[in-house]
């Protein structure tokens, strides 16, 4: 139903086709975290995702199978620990860089993916990627 309404929508006011509706998440990080929290919606939002965790997504989750790098060569478990800064650790809690990965010569050296609140956005629902839903 949502894609036919905007599908509608962007057909009557703008004459903009599309083949497919992808949707994502509004993950309480960077301007969107500031908006909730100046809007006092921080504290419901994060219940609210919370509450609509679906174990089910976990296996489907960008951080289990992507990096994120940035320009300096930081390595992240995701977009989203980038832009919090939660950059990847090594089991002795090491930041990780490429250039550590690359001595390392594996991935393994990751033990683990670093999580936090924000981190139920993905898993809310159907769960959330840059693609659209998980499952």
């Amino acid at each position: 139903k949502l894609e036919q309404d905007y599908k509608l929508f962007l057909k009557e006011q703008f004459d903009i086709e599309f083949n497919q509706l992808f949707t994502i998440t509004n993950i309480p990080v960077g301007r969107t975290k500031f908006h909730l929290q100046r809007t006092k919606l921080y504290a419901p939002y994060m219940v609210f995702l919370e509450n609509s965790f679906n174990a089910s997504t976990v296996e489907h989750l960008m951080c289990r199978n992507e990096l994120s790098i940035d320009y300096l060569g930081n390595v992240y478990d995701c977009d989203f620990n980038q832009m919090e800064n939660v950059a990847a650790t090594s089991g002795t809690g090491e930041r990780l860089t490429v250039s550590k990965l690359i001595e390392a010569g594996s991935l393994d050296i990751i033990e683990e993916i670093r999580t936090a609140s924000y981190c139920y956005g993905c898993t809310a629902g159907s769960g959330s990627s840059c693609g659209g839903a998980l499952i």
